[in-house]
């Protein structure tokens, strides 16, 4: 996203950027290299910030176009709302088309990003991972869909409903371990080039938790 500034800035369609305008207005006694240091740590870190809400809401497996949509938000959020509040800039519809129409690109390609480094695993081939104790772990490939057992937990079936069957063989085994015991819950993780579960004592049984590695 700062190198789509960055290059927007070059080619003249963009020459005062949002983050050096926010910067400015906060803080205008700066000396000159001061403020651009903060506008590029400021936009870094209301980038973070940003990925850690889209993680902590997030309720399903992310995607590439629901990214996109919380990319469009934050645009929105920043160039129709707080940024026109605060004085900052006119909202993005009566701003310098180029600008607006850069701003907006950029959150977008955020968004995007953002979806697709947090989206479910895919299927592909891999080397398998190490399992850790009590779990299980594989590379997502094209097995085939397990159905579901009667006994398994409401909260675990729904986990599972709409997941790809790759995603279903690795961590159905682990639920169904967790189920047989009926003391502590299932962590999945999401490593590189696969996913990993295992029955874990810190996570309240029937639940299921994400992360990724």
């Amino acid at each position: 996203m700062s190198g789509l500034l960055v290059a927007a800035d070059v080619m003249g369609v963009m020459n005062y950027e949002p983050p050096r305008k926010i910067i400015d207005k906060f803080f205008p006694r700066l000396p000159l290299p001061l403020r651009d240091a903060a506008a590029v740590l400021a936009h870094f870190g209301y980038g973070v910030a940003g990925g850690c809400l889209y993680v902590l809401t997030r309720r399903k497996q992310s995607t590439p176009g629901a990214g996109l949509a919380y990319g469009a938000l934050v645009w929105a959020a920043g160039y129709e709302g707080w940024l026109p509040a605060m004085g900052i800039l006119p909202p993005a519809h009566r701003d310098q088309t180029g600008r607006a129409l850069t701003m907006l690109a950029a959150h977008l390609l955020y968004g995007a990003v953002l979806g697709n480094v947090l989206q479910g695993p895919k299927p592909a081939r891999a080397d398998p991972a190490p399992a850790a104790p009590g779990g299980s772990s594989r590379p997502l490939g094209d097995e085939d869909t397990t159905d579901l057992p009667a006994q398994l937990p409401e909260s675990y079936a729904r986990y599972l409903a709409g997941k790809d069957p790759a995603f279903t063989a690795t961590v159905l085994p682990v639920l169904e371990q967790s189920a047989a015991v009926r003391e502590h819950g299932v962590h999945v993780r999401f490593i590189p080039g696969g996913v990993q579960a295992l029955v874990d004592p810190a996570v309240p049984y029937p639940q299921v938790t994400e992360g990724v590695d």
